[in-house]
């Protein structure tokens, strides 16, 4: 059955190959090139646009949290994996985990070292390029007011739904979706610049890579003698 733990889980690591490595280079151009000239443009045309959304606010604010439904996901299948014995999800802890720490920890840090102002102002006027026409970067600010890049709902996001991915690939088009959700959302409330959620995105992504290969290595030795 398609519905079966052992039909879903058929974990493969993302390999660490020359087209993989060609992507990540593509999306670090694709990032700069967006910091660099598309960013302040695009966040102004979100704003002038929120006045005629077609009520479509809603469904914004709803895929804005994408990343939360993965989380509890995430937490559903921890928990199935420990409180079962040697159950198909149980090899699914770990990786999870490391993930959860993993981006937890470079989310902060990487929003730290950039100290990027937002698009919007939010609390505390918070500066921002609508408000007070202000987009820089401020390297190791402790201020939240210069933590907009890289997007955590986009790297949260893109961790969990890529080591899904990996784990479950049957499964890629839910997993893809959550993706593109995550964007849409993000974009239509103008919460993040487009550059900060392609940074999240692929932080998301290479997290996920390395927690996968670092946990499907002792499996593959094993089988593989």
């Amino acid at each position: 059955m398609l519905l079966h733990p052992k039909a879903l889980l058929q974990p493969q690591a993302l390999p660490f190959s020359a087209r993989v490595g060609l992507f990540y280079l593509v999306a670090v151009i694709a990032i700069l090139v967006s910091v660099s000239y598309i960013d302040r443009p695009l966040a102004q045309l979100l704003h002038d646009s929120k006045q005629s959304d077609f009520g479509l606010t809603s469904v914004f604010k709803l895929l804005a949290n994408t990343p939360l439904a993965l989380e509890v996901l995430a937490g559903v299948l921890v928990l199935i994996g420990l409180l079962g014995r040697n159950n198909a999800f149980s090899h699914l802890v770990k990786p999870i985990v490391l993930v959860a720490i993993s981006a937890t920890v470079v989310r902060f840090g990487a929003k730290i070292i950039s100290g990027r102002t937002w698009p919007e102002t939010w609390v505390n006027n918070n500066p921002s390029w609508i408000e007070h026409g202000v987009e820089i970067f401020a390297p190791f600010s402790l201020s939240q007011n210069y933590h907009s890049f890289p997007s955590g709902h986009a790297l949260f996001t893109f961790a969990f739904a890529s080591l899904f991915w990996q784990y479950s690939p049957k499964l890629y088009w839910l997993w893809l979706t959550a993706m593109v959700s995550v964007f849409i959302g993000q974009l239509g409330q103008n919460y993040h610049y487009l550059g900060d959620l392609l940074a999240g995105a692929v932080l998301g992504v290479l997290i996920s890579q390395l927690v996968s290969h670092y946990c499907l290595a002792p499996v593959a030795g094993t089988k593989n003698p």
